[in-house]
């Protein structure tokens, strides 16, 4: 009796170590990253060969994914990364935002020690104060015209890319048997 109660044990074991192993790889195959959308282009999709609406989803991961990889070049994360090279672009701009009164504090502290030597240190202060305020809102408007140009390429170099990587993706979709427009 023990000996069938113990074979019986193994055999229970045998199998709950199959089960659990079968259920781990599924949950493993299943945890893909799904991106945000399989369609970022919006494209209107047409199953020509009367796919289902559950193919027509596997189907679009699948050029999705194909897309991606032929390009080396994802959409979505680089959208995320254009979001975070804009927002690091504002901070850069709006770090120097107030350089014309910062600069003309420091003007108008030089003006005075300079004008002082010559008797004139309201004059001085006065002179380079707006000498100042000039040149710190050179800087920052120089500044918001360099973020503005980083901004701009970025959007170019994304929308570029973009058209490549869509290109991949309406092939790969056409090549299902779907008309993409």
């Amino acid at each position: 009796m023990k000996k069938n109660l113990h074979k019986k044990a193994l055999i229970f074991a045998a199998v709950a170590t199959a089960v659990f192993a079968i259920l781990l790889t599924n949950a493993q195959a299943e945890e893909t990253t799904l991106p945000p959308s399989t369609n970022p282009a919006n494209h209107a999709i047409f199953p020509a060969k009367k796919q289902s609406q559950e193919q027509q989803l596997k189907d679009q991961l699948a050029a999705y994914n194909w897309a991606t990889q032929q390009t080396g070049w994802d959409p979505h994360k680089a959208y995320d990364k254009l979001v975070e090279q804009g927002y690091a672009a504002e901070q850069k701009a709006s770090q120097t935002k107030g350089s014309g009164g910062r600069g003309a504090v420091r003007g108008a502290l030089l003006g005075m020690a300079i004008g002082s030597l010559s008797g004139e240190a309201g004059k001085g202060a006065s002179a380079g104060a707006i000498a100042g305020g000039a040149a710190g809102g050179i800087r920052s408007r120089q500044a918001q015209q360099e973020s503005n140009a980083a901004k701009q390429q970025a959007i170019d170099a994304f929308k570029r890319q973009f058209a490549q990587w869509d290109k991949n993706y309406m092939a790969a979709m056409e090549g299902k048997g779907y008309t993409v427009k």
